[in-house]
């Protein structure tokens, strides 16, 4: 088996998530992808864009604007999935993602659901209600489905209705619906989603382990597990179904895998140093839990810390260097940034192209603060 090293393993996710060369179009992004954080909103949709253009040219990569529509029509919806948080994925793709993870999801949350006196019987009142609210292409914001739980009885504030629409969304009531001004809304999910086509754990289990391992190798069973809260035996299943397709190979000691032939292929190779501004959530931090610290350019086990309230990564040649987050206005936006190291001038002008392309994604001048 071959031993690869950290630059390589770093230069081939970076290709592999879009980072380096970009996708294709927004659905090919997700689908790619499978699914995508996304409880940092506006940052998330940024985080589908910036896969949308070929390497840094940014005449290739949608817009805001253009991000907003797709998500406002549907092209990708936004539902608790994978993990107990946000994650966009396509509409083709929920029932399963959902039905193959939601059995594990909803034992990580029994607890918070037992403490804010949430079971099976009141998830069956919640969700009748819920269904009938979004019924006839209705969609609502959280304070009015909340308002309507109350009215029939059933309280629901603060965190209890968030675990009241979580459990919905689990239970293929809800999805995202059309946002209405700022404000998020549900919408029914037979509404947003495609017909039932059945399902297969094994089936669906072979086809996650695929996308991830494609799109997010060099990466090993364990990535996996923690990223699709699957058990390791689940990972290992899964993987069993399409090794034949993959490559492995070692990494620090680890086994790892990856895309056939990913790493003779072109990455998409541009010039050093690059700079990519990406959302703190994004998968190419995500994606990884037992090879994280190739983020840090050490160790593999290694931490990465979150510096609050500079959420956001800022990567040279996929390397964290430090945190970023924008301030925006109604024509400019200024990126503020907290850096671990003093960036070189050749490091210090790659950042200030990619403030450049984030501010024409945006539609505004876009500064560094």
């Amino acid at each position: 088996m071959v031993a690869i090293d950290d630059h390589c393993a770093i230069a081939t996710r970076m290709s592999r998530q879009g980072l380096r060369g970009g996708i294709g179009d927004i659905a090919a992004v997700v689908r790619s992808l499978v699914g995508m954080q996304s409880q940092e909103f506006g940052y998330a949709l940024w985080s589908v864009a910036q896969r949308t253009a070929p390497g840094s040219d940014a005449s290739h990569q949608v817009s805001k604007a253009t991000m907003d529509t797709a998500f406002a029509d549907g092209v990708l919806v936004r539902t608790h999935v994978l993990r107990l948080t946000w994650h966009f994925a396509l509409p083709e793709d929920i029932r399963w993602l959902l039905r193959l993870t939601v059995p594990r999801l909803k034992k990580l949350s029994a607890y918070y659901d037992r403490q804010l006196g949430l079971d099976d019987a009141v998830f069956a009142r919640t969700n009748a209600v819920l269904a009938d609210a979004v019924s006839d292409g209705r969609h609502r914001t959280r304070a009015e489905l909340s308002a309507v739980l109350d009215a029939a009885g059933i309280p629901a504030s603060g965190q209890r209705a968030g675990n009241i629409m979580m459990r919905a969304e689990f239970d293929e009531v809800l999805i995202s619906g059309a946002p209405r001004g700022k404000q998020h809304t549900y919408a029914a999910f037979d509404e947003r989603v495609p017909p039932d086509a059945g399902f297969d754990a094994d089936e669906s289990l072979a086809e996650l382990a695929r996308r991830f391992f494609t799109t997010r190798g060099p990466a090993t069973v364990k990535d996996l597990a923690t990223w699709a809260s699957l058990t390791l035996s689940q990972a290992r299943r899964g993987l069993a179904q399409v090794e034949s397709e993959l490559d492995s190979a070692t990494l620090d000691g680890a086994t790892v895998y990856l895309a056939a032939g990913a790493l003779d292929a072109p990455r998409g190779e541009i010039d050093s140093p690059t700079v990519d501004l990406v959302q703190g959530y994004d998968e190419i931090v995500m994606s990884y839990s037992e090879s994280r610290g190739l983020l840090a350019g050490g160790a593999a086990y290694s931490p990465i810390a979150i510096s609050s309230p500079y959420l956001h990564t800022i990567l040279v040649d996929g390397i964290l260097v430090g945190h970023w987050r924008h301030r925006l206005g109604p024509d400019f936006a200024v990126i503020e940034t907290a850096l671990r190291r003093p960036l070189n001038r050749r490091e210090n002008s790659a950042l200030l192209a990619s403030v450049r392309w984030y501010g024409e994604y945006l539609g505004v001048p876009a500064t560094l603060g």
